[in-house]
């Protein structure tokens, strides 16, 4: 149900920024739902529109996979993020005047900016991944969860900041005290992303950012291109590399991205059918 929070303060701004990110509004909505809800379910998760969270492997839901962190004695799942590339070839060309990059003027003289189809969903449009999965430790910083509520007492987002282990007097642990309970292998992990799981972060790449592929999407360019070109799907991922823009397919072209299978073979075609039969009765 559709609840009105009275916090409203809420901006992401970087760390390094002036004013840095300050959600007090988001803090205050996932503690509520903890709170209201919590003792009614199993697990919990709070995720943002663009954020999909896709059963992997031979799982096709995500309560096989819980099921299974329950007989394990686990508490919390943790999931890797990246940001997702759009496609380049399920954008479509477009004019902002309010982006000096996306103008009528600019596009007389270079590509044009480029934008998601509408005819395409967000899903089918952010299907590649710029860093091929397993990811890399380093993607840990903005992970997103699964938890138990009734051992995660307290949620912040991206981290399980106060469970039950934390919440122990010394005196009950029978001296098993441990300071860092809340990164205890014993109650939480990370999700195994080729057999059990993936978060797909379909983060809006705006038109403005599309405008730089003229220059960016080849091979040794000196920074990102932020569209989507894909790598063959047994092309070999290296992170100390792919920053220098190396990767291409059997014929030399650059490529940056690699797509997720089972997203396109099996849950895009479910997805598809369900969004055409909404409103049909």
């Amino acid at each position: 149900p559709k609840i009105d929070c009275p916090a409203t303060i809420c901006n992401n701004n970087r760390p390094a920024h002036n004013d840095p990110g300050e959600r007090s509004s988001q803090y205050a909505a996932e503690t509520a739902c903890r709170t209201r809800y919590g003792p009614y379910t199993d697990w919990m998760a709070s995720m943002d529109p663009d954020e999909y969270f896709v059963p992997m492997g031979n799982h096709n839901s995500w309560k096989e996979v819980l099921d299974k962190l329950d007989k394990e004695g686990r508490k919390v799942l943790k999931f890797r993020s990246t940001r997702a590339r759009p496609l380049l070839s399920t954008l479509v060309p477009t004019y902002d005047e309010g982006a000096k990059e996306c103008t009528h003027e600019m596009g007389k003289q270079h590509n044009q900016c480029l934008i998601k189809s509408e005819d395409k969903t967000y899903l089918e449009t952010y299907n590649c991944e710029y860093i091929k999965s397993p990811k890399p430790e380093r993607f840990a910083r903005a992970m997103k969860q699964f938890y138990r509520p009734d051992f995660v007492l307290s949620h912040f987002v991206h981290y399980s900041t106060v469970t039950t282990d934390l919440a122990t007097e010394k005196q009950f642990t029978k001296g098993d005290f441990i300071r860092h309970a809340t990164t205890n292998s014993k109650t939480e992990r990370f999700v195994d992303e080729l057999k059990e799981g993936v978060l797909i972060h379909a983060k809006t790449t705006v038109p403005a950012e599309t405008f730089s592929r003229e220059t960016m999407c080849k091979l040794n360019a000196p920074e990102h291109c932020l569209v989507g070109i894909p790598c063959p799907d047994d092309f070999p991922f290296s992170d100390k590399l792919h920053k220098n823009n190396v990767f291409h397919n059997e014929k030399g072209e650059f490529c940056n991205c690699w797509m997720n299978r089972k997203v396109d073979n099996y849950w895009l075609p479910k997805l598809k059918d369900t969004l055409s039969k909404v409103g049909t009765g």
